[in-house]
């Protein structure tokens, strides 16, 4: 079914949640457990076509940047001089550099095909690591065209093989939440990284009498700083005869695999992290903005206080969202301000996401349900959580461990960090439970 189709058949469902609701406001309707089932049932349904739209359109957009990325590999490589155009990798040499390497550490000969694109990738299959090198780019770009560039000049940037590095990203970025609306670094080493910051709203000008001494006010600097935790997807073990298998894509399966063994626990620590020994999640570096009337229910006028409790310099901006789990988006899409309106507007185009109060809303399942003394749904200005990824990835192989069930392990390793610029002006508020 279409987008639209699907479009059209949630905006049905929503008009009859609102007759739903005309009907719970009628005092001279008695609401029944036949209004109740309806009710239940329309929000199901709402949830299942939302989902069902969500991941068509991220199927579509996906393909049509797959599509996008191979028009410009192909420009490229009939645009590029022939002496440079011949050692220019395709994708297909950049998947058997990979899987050489693999045969290589198991000790297996590796075909003409294999010799061919380690040479024009430029790796070496004896080596006991594969190095991967994650993007350098803008990673807004990284999340738009969800692909991966290596920087080697003479070979017009494309000398590491993308295949693996690819669908790494791509499982990077497809779970979580936290990763679409933070600002994310790529630095070259894992060295402390400071970050000042400065908080002068205290301050403010003054008159100055003629022929007097001006005075003087220090501006007090601080810093926040990323550090390089070492992550590890654990084992992956594949069979002997995977790996001897012409057709099976190693790139695929090890960059899907092990992207989303790292990136559920980042996503987890990039959220609730302790800030010890380990990233400082977004929940323990915001600020609470009121305690919450009760300890299992949230209400229309506690999203608003929550939305003006965050300053206009932060709330205005056009990376302020809201975040919470999805249960807690079953939740607030009931509430209705005092004229019986929704808060939730749903998003009735393409593209077009649904938004809570104005706002976006982003659903990390790592976000607490609404119970007592829980922190579950959070606003403000998510760019200014920064994640830092040290721009590279290490595939070890292990040869013995499952020598007796004829399979090799596979197990990756990257550095990674987060924490939240706050000044002190708290760019990001959450409701606190009773």
């Amino acid at each position: 079914m279409s987008i639209k189709a699907l479009k059209e058949q949630r905006f049905e469902i929503f008009k009859k949640l609102e007759d739903l609701r005309n009907l719970a406001n009628d005092s001279e309707h008695n609401w029944s457990s036949e209004d109740e089932s309806n009710w239940n049932a329309c929000n199901g349904d709402y949830d299942r076509v939302s989902r069902s739209i969500d991941l068509t359109e991220r199927t579509e957009e996906l393909e049509k940047q797959l599509e996008e990325k191979a028009e410009t590999r192909q420009l490229f490589r009939e645009n590029a001089p022939e002496k440079v155009r011949e050692i220019l990798p395709s994708e297909e040499d950049r998947n058997d550099a990979l899987q050489g390497w693999a045969r290589q550490q198991l000790g297996m000969d590796l075909e003409e095909r294999h010799q061919v694109a380690c040479r024009k990738c430029n790796v070496n299959p004896a080596k006991e690591y594969y190095e991967a090198k994650l993007s350098r780019a803008n990673y807004d770009t990284i999340r738009r065209e969800l692909r991966a560039q290596s920087t080697t000049d003479s070979a017009g940037g494309y000398t590491i093989p993308e295949g693996f590095v690819f669908e790494l990203e791509r499982a990077l970025l497809a779970f979580g939440g936290m990763r679409q609306v933070s600002s994310v670094i790529r630095t070259d080493s894992g060295n402390d990284l400071p970050w000042p910051t400065v908080n002068d709203t205290t301050n403010a000008g003054a008159i100055l009498a003629e022929n007097t001494e001006v005075t003087e006010q220090d501006v007090v600097f601080g810093s926040v700083t990323l550090n390089a935790y070492k992550y590890t997807s654990k084992l992956v073990r594949v069979s002997e005869e995977l790996m001897q298998d012409s057709a099976f894509n190693l790139a695929q399966v090890l960059g899907s695999l092990l992207g989303e063994r790292v990136a559920r626990i980042l996503n987890t620590h990039f959220t609730t992290g302790t800030g010890s020994s380990q990233p400082n999640g977004v929940v323990t570096a915001a600020t609470s903005a009121f305690t919450a009337a009760s300890a299992t229910a949230i209400t229309a006028a506690e999203i608003i206080d929550l939305f003006h409790g965050v300053d206009p310099a932060y709330r205005d901006s056009d990376s302020s969202v809201f975040m919470m789990n999805d249960s807690s988006v079953a939740a607030v899409r009931k509430l209705v301000d005092s004229d019986g309106q929704f808060l939730w507007q749903s998003g009735m185009q393409a593209g077009i996401p649904d938004r809570l109060y104005g706002r976006a809303v982003v659903i990390n399942q790592d976000c607490a349900d609404i119970a007592t003394g829980t922190k579950p749904i959070l606003f403000g200005q998510f760019n200014l959580y920064k994640i830092r990824d040290v721009a590279s990835l290490r595939l070890r192989r292990l040869v013995e461990r499952y020598a007796d069930y004829d399979q090799q392990g596979f197990v990756a390793f990257s550095r990674h960090d987060g924490d939240l610029l706050n000044a002190g002006t708290n760019p990001i508020k959450f409701i606190t439970m009773a």
